[in-house]
């Protein structure tokens, strides 16, 4: 009965890991763009010839592709990709979501692999933002695909004059923002230079990007603003240091103005499987750190002279919450 058992168990795990081939092979595919060039029906040889591929290796990963549906042949033999995965995994197409499966890949996986090292020697390893700010930065433009709606019916409903975006990444909350309400003041604070450019090139003279860290931009501001936007950035402070955090943004606010927290939060209602993987990264590492929870914004928020006005779930799989609070003093 124990052999049977285990056997079973095995199963299970080997039927599992066909998700994760899914993931490879969408990840594959992406990177080296292979849904694009199989948008047609081609031949394995023209593909490899076009693109300098191993051939053999290019065989397997059509292999692959075919037994989980991503790739279909023809009665000539040539291949395929399905309609969605030229959609959404090829680097071309506007509607792309390939970025994800890149971050997950190349960025989350292999921290998780070397949890067992990490434990063992009791180590955390370094996150080089310099290495991963492009990749950071378009995951967060799909977030704002969901995200900027309810973002667009705060601004319009508090008429804010001013706006600051800190870590505003490529700067698409304000592009959309200038696009619909082009007489606000708008100030954009991103830390890494290469995306700050890329921010300034995507807006016009009437919105200032700020290539520094956010509390040095808070120290050097000399007016109040009516609305701050924080989103995904608690995680790079420790939790000891987030009421002071508050506190910092608080004092360039105007009284009744508004702040804006989106990302995932521990311990709420909803995504928390994703959650726990996700601060299972970030102890990984030295420099980054644990999500909030609901109760620490409260207790936090408190502190700093802020009220929560509304708590919002965007993505309840990944648990990303919109956490809309007021400046009340």
């Amino acid at each position: 009965m124990s052999e049977f058992n285990r056997m079973l168990q095995a199963r299970k795990w080997m039927k599992t890991n066909e998700n994760f081939l899914s993931t490879w092979h969408a990840h594959v595919g992406y990177t080296l763009d292979l849904f694009y060039y199989f948008s047609q029906y081609r031949s394995v040889e023209h593909v490899a010839e076009t693109c300098d591929f191993n051939r053999a290796l290019l065989n397997r990963w059509i292999e692959v592709g075919l037994e989980i549906g991503h790739l279909k042949k023809s009665m000539t033999g040539k291949i395929k990709a399905k309609r969605k995965l030229i959609k959404y995994a090829s680097a071309n197409s506007p509607e792309s979501v390939g970025v994800l499966l890149r971050e997950m890949m190349e960025l989350h996986l292999p921290t998780l692999l070397k949890y067992p090292d990490l434990l063992k020697n009791n180590e955390r390893i370094e996150y080089l933002e310099d290495s991963f700010a492009n990749v950071v930065a378009e995951t967060s433009t799909l977030l704002e695909k969901v995200s900027i709606s309810p973002i667009l019916k705060i601004v319009k409903k508090n008429k804010p004059a001013t706006i600051i975006d800190l870590g505003c990444g490529y700067g698409g909350y304000l592009k959309r923002i200038q696009k619909r309400f082009p007489t606000i003041a708008l100030n954009g604070v991103e830390i890494n230079d290469k995306v700050a450019k890329q921010a300034r090139d995507a807006l016009n003279e009437h919105a200032q990007i700020h290539c520094t860290d956010m509390e040095t931009f808070i120290e050097k501001y000399s007016g109040k603003t009516d609305m701050v936007m924080v989103h995904n950035l608690l995680y790079y402070f420790a939790p000891e240091e987030r009421a002071e955090l508050f506190k910092k943004i608080a004092s360039i606010m105007n009284q009744g103005g508004i702040i804006t927290f989106i990302q995932p939060v521990k311990g709420a209602k909803h995504g928390q499987t994703f959650t726990a993987a996700f601060n299972t990264f970030m102890t990984a590492h030295k420099n980054l750190y644990p999500l909030p929870t609901l109760k620490e914004m409260k207790r936090n928020s408190k502190k700093a002279g802020l009220k929560i006005m509304t708590i919002k779930p965007l993505i309840r799989e990944g648990g990303w919450y919109l956490v809309t609070m007021r400046k009340t003093i």
